[in-house]
């Protein structure tokens, strides 16, 4: 957990100059579940090499994550 209120996760994604990551953040009083979607930028390459990049994204959570679970979505 990096805060109360926000967690890193890491990842893999493709080639950053073809694919970006968002997240969607789902919470309950129980569990916080994080879902990444990868998609091809609008101004990408229109061929992008094949690699598999190390990646992380800072969830910023609504409440508090306390003793909640963060579970993948």
């Amino acid at each position: 957990m990096a805060s109360d209120h926000s967690v890193r996760v890491f990842f893999y994604m493709g080639n950053p100059q073809c694919y970006g990551v968002r997240a969607a953040v789902d919470e309950d009083t129980t569990t916080v579940r994080i879902t990444l979607y990868e998609g091809t930028l609008p101004d990408a390459p229109a061929e992008c090499t094949t690699l598999a990049a190390s990646a992380s994204l800072l969830i910023t959570t609504h409440d508090p994550i306390g003793t909640r679970s963060v579970i993948p979505g």
